[in-house]
């Protein structure tokens, strides 16, 4: 079994006044194994949020108490702060968030690696501990369909795809009078994060016990939020992972999602209020958003018609959009700017905000969310592959029709008051290809390449 320490970390451990206590080579290794735990914990959750390396996370005490021992804890942290491992932010609340931690500029620098655990004390708590988050997940219909079509994946292609798509693009500067290539430096983090999830899913490829899952660095236990909306490993693989990846035994992998998936709950939401509050001040505002979510183009339209929108990049116009939606109200320029396209809209909104505080917003949108996606996820057959990720639906090619008729049925259910009979569905659902296709494969690629050099060589 394996986790993750500092590079160097044992070294520095035998300096320390915890370390030159012990006695026997067993209590020692104990010491190191409950260090480099509390050290896993900080980055395998840094990885599962895609938080940069010295970010702040939580740690919950409850969990400290159970893996390390309810004094220990506190002396491993000590420990680690001594040592210029870890930082410590002792800000907390007993019913909203634990104590947060993060790695010091110090442990950063020098490196994460991954390391044995050597103690049998660990090893055992360690089998124990993933035996009962199975149990758990298991036990639950939703999570074990999660954990079981997890397993159905299989990586193809190689490392040097996700490497090449993550080093920085080289910049060409004059410097004496002759072009040098320079570059940015290698975000190391985010090769760490794709190396952990890359070799995981490898290790599974031939794997059928779901229980294995559970020790791999990138696992974490599957959850249902308040909201509905469901928390897994796969809901936060990287982009070019996921891309690596087919279904056991060589199928591509797409995915059927909602256009627009946050602003269209939103409108959708908005819609079926406006329909109950009806004013005759309201009627080209319903009209113009039931269009824009029927067509799929709510992004688009607000690009074409705001020259503050029309300055970003697709992503960023997307982020600021949600940003303006679920945040604070204040008055910024995108908020300003929605406002005077959807007033509308953007009155009921902040009326949500001002009554409920502005978390409302997102949890409105999640609980939405999970009323839609996740239970049409519960009703596709458990023979067939399927995974949810939030707003869209992972299946085979063969299944997505059924998958996007399933999501239209869910909306016309869901509301009845706004989308009727005559109101065709199918721009607001698409599918796309997540899997590599074979002849986009680096190996198909390189074989190309081979065989071509080969042909010139011969016919030259």
């Amino acid at each position: 079994m394996k986790q993750y320490t500092i590079n160097g970390f044992a070294d520095l451990l035998v300096s320390s006044t915890q370390f030159k206590k012990l006695k026997t080579r067993e209590k020692k290794l104990l010491l190191l194994d409950r260090c480099n735990w509390y050290i896993s914990s900080i980055v395998k959750q840094n990885i599962q949020e895609d938080k940069p390396y010295g970010s702040y996370v939580n740690l919950n005490s409850q969990l400290l108490k159970k893996y390390l021992g309810d004094r220990i804890y506190k002396d491993i942290q000590l420990c680690l702060v001594g040592l210029g491992i870890i930082i410590e932010n002792a800000k907390y609340s007993t019913t909203k968030f634990s104590k947060s931690f993060c790695l010091t500029p110090k442990a950063v620098k020098l490196g994460v690696v991954k390391t044995y655990i050597y103690s049998k004390k660990i090893i055992n708590k360690s089998k124990k501990a993933a035996q009962l988050n199975y149990d758990d997940s298991y036990s639950n219909p939703i999570l074990k369909k999660i954990i079981d079509n997890t397993l159905k994946l299989m990586v193809v292609e190689d490392e040097s795809y996700y490497m090449m798509n993550n080093l920085p693009e080289p910049k060409y500067v004059e410097f004496e009078n002759q072009i040098v290539a320079t570059s940015e430096q290698i975000n190391q983090f985010k090769l760490d994060r794709y190396n952990a999830y890359y070799s995981s899913f490898a290790d599974l490829n031939k794997v059928t016990d779901p229980k294995l899952l559970f020790d791999k660095p990138i696992f974490y236990n599957p959850s249902i939020a308040a909201s509905g909306r469901v928390y897994h490993t796969i809901a936060s693989i990287p982009k070019y992972i996921r891309e690596s990846m087919r279904v056991k035994p060589n199928e591509l992998i797409w995915e059927v999602d909602m256009c627009s998936a946050q602003p269209s709950i939103v409108f959708l939401e908005w819609l079926s209020y406006a329909k109950k509050n009806f004013h005759k001040s309201m009627k080209d505002e319903y009209d113009l958003c039931l269009k824009l979510l029927l067509e799929g183009r709510i992004y688009q339209y607000v690009k074409d018609n705001s020259l503050f929108f029309q300055t970003l990049e697709y992503q960023k116009l997307k982020v600021s959009i949600l940003s303006v939606l679920n945040a604070e109200n204040k008055p910024t320029e995108p908020n300003k700017e929605l406002t005077r396209l959807f007033p509308n809209v953007m009155q009921w909104v902040n009326n949500i905000k001002k009554e409920s505080g502005y978390k409302r917003m997102s949890f409105i949108g999640q609980s939405t969310e999970a009323k839609i996606f996740v239970e049409v996820y519960k009703e596709i057959p458990n023979e067939k592959f399927a995974l949810l990720i939030h707003d869209c639906i992972l299946v085979i090619k063969e299944d997505v029709e059924l998958v996007e008729k399933s999501l239209e049925n869910r909306i016309r259910e869901l509301y009845t008051d706004v989308i009727f009979s005559e109101h065709n569905l199918y721009k607001l659902f698409k599918a796309s290809l997540v899997s590599i296709p074979d002849d986009k494969l680096n190996s198909t690629q390189r074989e190309k390449y081979f065989k071509k050099t080969f042909e010139e060589g011969i016919l030259n």
